[in-house]
């Protein structure tokens, strides 16, 4: 299949990245057309939307591919949707959508044949705004391969994710250490804990979850109503077990207690912890569950199919 993907490079997520890599691993013929980029401008990016929507348009024209996708689809500035849906004979044009969105974005969702959201309670929105398009859950996915390796795991639960206010107040009523990487993580706003303020590079992210004992995962409350986000899934592939909050599709796509451990507040976040300090076999086999249901539903080639199905 010849996929022409589009949207920013360089965002926090990897999520445009991570898509390129897996559908050429699954041996489809892939571009890929940036419509932002983290290191240019702003104001020099505005200026250029235009030529550079123009030139998107004839590059995807030039290779001709069966299914045109938009990861982070609202994020598309308008020209380069216009661009492409304006093309002759072109293909399926389709965003995939993880993010909390308004009114705003009904002319993009217009533009698209279908959009795919990671959230199904994004996918009420798109119908309550009467957005014209198809709309379909489509949640976030892996990229299989080999797990990192570690020489051993340390004793903790680990957490890579920026800082939000409701995060900062839930790491902060976790009682045993905890390790924490990312962006606006301070050591006088979360005492007690490990903490590795800044922005960690994608590639150190998946050595990060095969360290550690299990992986923590707390929704971003600016942008997710029911959704999962990729720390659902991603530290599954070295089969760290992960412990997150107790989100609406979360039964779509793993079984509490079994293949991830669910909390409610921070006391039940507190004495999962504990259990798995207590018995580190059964953080690994739960950790090991949630990598055999990975491989077999979440990977890019998964999504694929259920897009195709749905086109």
């Amino acid at each position: 299949m010849k996929i022409f993907l589009i949207g920013k490079t360089g965002s926090i997520n990897h999520w445009l990245e991570d898509a390129v890599v897996a559908f050429r691993g699954d041996g489809h013929q892939v571009r890929v057309g940036f419509v932002r980029h983290a290191w240019l401008n702003a104001g020099l990016e505005s200026a250029l939307v235009e030529p550079l929507a123009s030139t998107m348009a004839r590059a995807a024209a030039r290779f001709a591919p069966d299914l045109i996708l938009a990861v982070g689809g609202f994020h598309v500035p308008t020209p380069f949707l216009e661009r492409l849906a304006a093309m002759s004979s072109r293909p399926p044009l389709v965003g995939w959508v993880g993010d909390l969105f308004d009114g705003s974005a009904r002319r993009a969702a217009g533009l698209y044949d279908q959009v795919a959201y990671t959230d199904s309670a994004l996918m009420a929105r798109h119908g309550e705004l009467g957005f014209p398009s198809r709309a379909m859950f489509l949640p976030h996915a892996v990229t299989p391969g080999p797990s990192p390796l570690s020489a051993k795991r340390a004793r903790r639960m680990v957490f890579v994710a920026n800082a939000t206010p409701g995060r900062r107040t839930i790491v902060g009523s976790i009682t045993p250490p905890i390790s924490v990487f990312g962006p606006g993580w301070t050591v006088e706003a979360i005492t007690g804990h490990d903490v590795h303020p800044g922005r960690v590079a994608h590639q150190r992210v998946a050595g990060l979850y095969a360290g550690y004992l299990a992986s923590l995962n707390i929704r971003n409350e600016f942008n997710v109503l029911n959704g999962l986000n990729q720390r659902n899934f991603d530290p599954y592939i070295s089969a760290t077990p992960v412990v997150t909050d107790d989100q609406g599709d979360l039964v779509r796509c793993f079984e509490p207690g079994k293949e991830v451990l669910v909390y409610g507040d921070a006391d039940e976040l507190n004495s999962l912890y504990n259990l798995l300090l207590r018995d580190p076999a059964e953080a690994a086999r739960i950790g090991e569950a949630g990598r055999r249901r990975v491989m077999a539903e979440h990977s890019f080639a998964h999504r694929l199919a259920t897009l195709k199905a749905a086109l």
